[in-house]
């Protein structure tokens, strides 16, 4: 089985990853994100109506879907991201606000800011690092 390079979306931030050198390591990490990408949810046998989530019937069960492993039936899924659709939790949101009287922007705010998360930690970091002289680009 020869090498080739194929451009691929990584499975939890849907950043496009180009020229990854398959077959790739259970250690290769998306570059934006850090979270690993020999994980079943980035695999083209991965199925989660399947009861065990694979429809490899020969691969080893995976408890941890989105941790790396060492599954030998691994076929990349280039497009295996997929956008969580937020809107009934943020329906919910509305009418809890409405019921509490609180102001509805107010809860759409902190439903973004709950799409964002990763983003405003990252956002954090480096202001922490800007306000303690650490940043590196200076």
């Amino acid at each position: 089985m020869g090498s080739r390079n194929i451009d691929m979306q990584c499975w939890k931030c849907g950043i496009e990853l180009k020229n990854i050198l398959l077959p790739f390591s259970r250690y290769e990490e998306c570059s934006s994100c850090k979270t690993d990408l020999h994980v079943c949810i980035s695999c083209k046998n991965y199925d989660p109506v399947i009861s065990d989530g694979c429809r490899e019937d020969r691969a080893d069960f995976v408890l941890d879907k989105d941790k790396s492993n060492f599954c030998d039936y691994f076929k990349v899924n280039c497009k295996a991201y997929k956008k969580k659709d937020n809107s009934e939790s943020r329906q919910a949101r509305a009418q809890l606000a409405a019921l509490f009287g609180e102001d509805l922007q107010q809860s759409e705010e902190e439903s973004v800011h709950d799409d964002s998360l990763q983003a405003e930690s990252d956002k954090a970091l480096a202001e922490l690092k800007r306000l303690f002289g650490d940043d590196q680009t200076n």
